[in-house]
C-alpha cells in the first residue's frame, strides 16, 4: 500500500469516527432532554391533598384505633386484678393503679399526636386530646353497638395507632406479669412507657392498615 493510499484510508477512518461521535452525542443529548422534561413535569404535578371529609374519616378511624388499644389493655389489667392473687391487695392495687395511670397518659399522648398531625398547635392539641378522652370515657367502644366501616389509615395516622397498640400491650403485659408473680418475685410497678409520636416509622415501607371497626 502506497503512502497516499494509507493517508486516504486514515482520513476516511477519522471522518467516520467523527460522525459516530456526533451521532452518539446527539442521542445522549436527546435522552438527557427526555429525562429533564419528565422531571420538570413531575415537579409541576399538583400534590394530592385530602379533602376535609377524607381527613375527618382518617381522624375518626385513628381515634378509634387508639381508644381500642387503651380499652383492651385496661380491661386486661382489670381482669387480672380481679383474680385471687398471691400478692397482697395493697401490692395488687399499687401495680394495677400504676398501669391504669400509664395507660391514661399513653392515650392522652396519642391523641395529642393525632392533633398535631391535623395541624393543631400544642395547646390546641392538648385540649383536643382531653375532649376526645372525655368523649370515649362517656361512650367506650366496647359499649357501642354500631360498627364503623374499616378505613385504610394514612402512614402518619397509622404510625400513631400502631405505636399506641404496641405500648399499651407492653404496659398491660408487664402489669399482668407482676400481678401474677409469687410474692417474693413481685417488683415495683412498671415505669411509664414512651409516648406515641407521629414521627415513629411504620415497619417496612410506609403503608396503611385497615382500622378494625
Amino acid at each position: 500500500m502506497t503512502r497516499r493510499a494509507r493517508e486516504e484510508l486514515g482520513v476516511r477512518i477519522s471522518l467516520r469516527t467523527v460522525r459516530i461521535a456526533f451521532a452518539l452525542g446527539g442521542a445522549l443529548l436527546a435522552v438527557a432532554l427526555i429525562f429533564a422534561i419528565g422531571a420538570a413535569a413531575r415537579a409541576n404535578e399538583p400534590l394530592a391533598v385530602a379533602s376535609p371529609p377524607q381527613t375527618a374519616v382518617q381522624q375518626g378511624a385513628a381515634e378509634r384505633d387508639v381508644e381500642r388499644a387503651y380499652e383492651q389493655a385496661t380491661e386486661q389489667v382489670r381482669k387480672v386484678r380481679a383474680l385471687n392473687l398471691a400478692i397482697t391487695a395493697t401490692q395488687a392495687d399499687q401495680i394495677a393503679g400504676k398501669a391504669f395511670a400509664d395507660l391514661r397518659a399513653l392515650r392522652h399522648s396519642a391523641f395529642v399526636s393525632l392533633g398535631q398531625i391535623l395541624g393543631m398547635a400544642a395547646a390546641e392539641a392538648d385540649a383536643y386530646s382531653t375532649a376526645t378522652e372525655g368523649r370515649f370515657d362517656q361512650a367506650p367502644l366496647a359499649k357501642q353497638t354500631a360498627a364503623a366501616s374499616p378505613v385504610l389509615l394514612a402512614p402518619r395516622f397509622y404510625s400513631v395507632a400502631s405505636r399506641m397498640s404496641e405500648l399499651a400491650t407492653l404496659i398491660a403485659d408487664q402489669a399482668t406479669t407482676q400481678l401474677t408473680a409469687p410474692p417474693s418475685q413481685t417488683s415495683a410497678p412498671p415505669t411509664a412507657q414512651p409516648s406515641p409520636s407521629p414521627t415513629v416509622r411504620p415497619s417496612g415501607t410506609p403503608s396503611a392498615s385497615p382500622s378494625r371497626p
